[in-house]
């Protein structure tokens, strides 16, 4: 919980004044923790290069600060650089928003969304399948663009012959974009492709970090709805944030035993939820926190991969061995030795893109099996 001064930093004149503060004491310290790190034994990870043990390190700093400045990112359906790979998507009709998604305050709305690596061309003899892929960013950063989800665009597209179709659904930070906002988002797409005449077993689930936890959601969505979506072909999930209520709780990052070799924060974390699945929305419901509450999903195979060093690495074998428990579902563990959080979003800014193209080679050979 944010102290009161902290509550100041979200707004101007504060907001300015601490963004300079910090870039002054980061860049003070920055030299420190390189000669600091520069003994292999003295790095978060023994397994970690200088390179790969400042980066965590800069980014864990980074993430905090960015976290407590509760930053609003700008929301635009213009295609600026993306120019004619990124498409428009209207909301669909009203009968496939049920259940849960059927909110008083929260209505589907227009979205967009980014395709890699070229715009998608439906005669291509090559790309049959389309990856559907919800970005990471605890549901408060992040937009599915390539300056945003360009080196895990990349790494699908390289080891598969698939589109990609990276979607910028709603994020918590903006106002009115609570949950079930992504998930409404995550439906419109979904329909938008099937719409296109694209059929259901051509199209693969994909989510990273946050966007693992909406592949999960929708999946669940659709088998707790029979009839009013197919089932896709099969579901990546990277890294996926399978607890998030978990950080709710007073030093849920910082006391995990994983915390020295990731750059996770407390106040990253707690932040997401809170701005996700504010009270009274329960943190811990089957919808936003999934671990605890496996579901039968025959029929769709998931490729469920974490880093052995990150922290939700726990949360997620614990996923994982549910949804395997039950009858009919398929699901392939894969760990990535040495890996903090999101190699697949973040390798090539940490240092670890050699370990994210052999995961993604892996991933490849996974999907080829399965189509």
């Amino acid at each position: 919980m944010a102290s009161p001064i902290h509550s100041l930093f979200p707004y101007h004149p504060f907001k300015d004044l601490y963004v300079l503060t910090v870039a002054l004491l980061v860049s003070i310290r920055a030299p420190f923790w390189l000669f600091y790190l520069t003994p292999r034994f003295l790095r978060q990870h023994p397994s970690w290069t200088l390179r790969q043990a400042f980066m965590i390190q800069l980014l864990k700093v980074a993430s905090h600060h960015i976290s407590l400045i509760r930053s609003h990112p700008h929301w635009s359906l213009l295609p600026g650089t993306e120019k004619e790979r990124y498409e428009r998507i209207p909301p669909s009709q009203k009968d496939i928003y049920r259940g849960v998604l059927n909110d008083r305050e929260i209505k589907p709305v227009e979205v967009g969304g980014t395709w890699y690596p070229t715009t998608y061309r439906p005669s291509d003899t090559k790309r049959k399948t389309i990856i559907l892929h919800f970005h990471g960013g605890a549901f408060v950063v992040g937009d599915g663009r390539k300056s945003d989800l360009g080196h895990g665009a990349g790494l699908l597209t390289s080891h598969t012959d698939c589109w990609v179709f990276g979607l910028q659904y709603r994020i918590s930070s903006n106002p009115g974009c609570r949950f079930p906002a992504a998930l409404q988002d995550a439906v419109t797409a979904y329909q938008w492709l099937l719409d296109r005449g694209i059929p259901a077993s051509s199209i693969i689930f994909s989510g990273d970090s946050a966007g693992g936890n909406l592949a999960i959601t929708l999946l669940r969505y659709i088998t707790d709805h029979p009839g009013v979506l197919p089932k896709p072909k099969a579901a990546l999930l990277w890294c996926a944030w399978v607890n998030p209520g978990q950080s709710l709780k007073p030093y849920a990052c910082s006391r995990n035993r994983n915390y020295k070799t990731d750059y996770l924060e407390d106040v990253f974390a707690e932040w997401g939820i809170r701005a996700y699945a504010p009270a009274p929305l329960d943190a811990n419901g089957h919808y936003i926190s999934p671990m605890n509450y496996p579901f039968k999903c025959e029929g769709v195979p998931m490729w469920v991969q974490f880093g052995e060093a990150e922290i939700l690495a726990d949360d997620i074998v614990k996923f994982a061995e549910g949804m395997r428990r039950i009858e009919g579902n398929e699901v392939d563990l894969h760990e990535d030795k040495g890996a903090p959080h999101d190699i697949f979003l973040l390798g090539g800014l940490l240092g670890f893109h050699d370990m994210a193209e052999k995961m993604a080679r892996a991933m490849g050979k996974w999907v080829k099996e399965k189509m």
